[in-house]
């Protein structure tokens, strides 16, 4: 294994004695898994893609909206970028999207919803600029809006994240390519998470070499995923953490206009 692939394997502990659990929303209650941890881990041992795919049936069943707080760090044109942390709010339909960064851009904002605001990503920059201008549309695919990020807004979420590595690893099996290996149960911030690893070979024009999967037991859902390159370099690292399920986000939640929110001059 490549050097830069065992990382995972030194910043977290196996999962002991379950500590107390905090009380959760009425929506996020809604979204635990009903089937017993025993049958998913076995499921998770003898067929990894299956528990990918009955990943994607839950939270299409059962995911509406969330917040939550998500970190990326990702490798673009050969640099390694700065880590982002943003907090998020998400929700299904329409696709909308709500991110304000705490680091490193702090203050910084970006909303972007299907089929409004001229199907542009409306940003609010952080520092001076956000204090001159208040609002700036960008294509949400466009050079500046890329500059600083492997995808678009417009795919953000935990559900395409899924339905991507899903379709990889189905298109790497019908060639004969995939392996995907179980790796047990780990802490992933403070939540057990069954891990899997995607193993890809090069040359063949995939993304990355392997791709470790954080499925959270409790939910069911991707909480992380992290890809290294053939030569052990880290691709993308993409975290989600304190998930607030179905809270039952409106309108209002992807308003520029709305007074939480820095757009505004007063």
């Amino acid at each position: 294994m490549a050097a830069g692939a065992i990382v995972w394997l030194l910043a977290g502990a196996l999962v002991g004695e379950e500590s107390p659990k905090p009380k959760r929303s009425p929506g996020t209650e809604r979204a635990v898994y009903p089937k017993p941890p025993k049958e998913m881990d076995a499921l998770a041992r003898s067929d990894g893609l299956a528990l990918l795919e009955e990943s994607i049936r839950w939270y299409e069943r059962t995911i509406t909206d969330y917040t939550c707080t998500f970190t990326k760090q990702e490798r673009i044109d050969e640099t390694l970028t700065k880590t982002e942390t943003t907090f998020m709010k998400f929700r299904e339909k329409p696709f909308s999207v709500y991110l304000k960064w705490s680091e490193p851009s702090k203050g910084q904002e970006v909303i972007f919803v299907r089929g409004r605001y001229d199907e542009k990503a409306v940003v609010h920059p952080s520092g001076l600029l956000g204090l001159i201008f208040r609002k700036v549309s960008l294509d949400p695919e466009g050079k500046t809006a890329m500059r600083h990020s492997r995808r678009p807004i417009t795919f953000a979420g935990l559900g395409n994240m899924l339905r991507l590595v899903v379709g990889q690893c189905k298109a790497a099996q019908a060639k004969g390519d995939l392996v995907l290996e179980y790796r047990g149960v780990r802490e992933e911030a403070g939540r057990p998470a069954y891990v899997l690893n995607r193993i890809l070979p090069d040359g063949k024009g995939y993304p990355c070499h392997q791709l470790f999967i954080f499925i959270d037991c409790e939910y069911l859902l991707p909480v992380r995923t992290e890809a290294y390159l053939w030569d052990g370099r880290l691709l993308s690292d993409y975290r989600y953490t304190d998930l607030n399920l179905n809270p039952g986000l409106t309108d209002e939640d992807f308003n520029p206009e709305n007074r939480a929110y820095g757009y505004r001059a007063f």
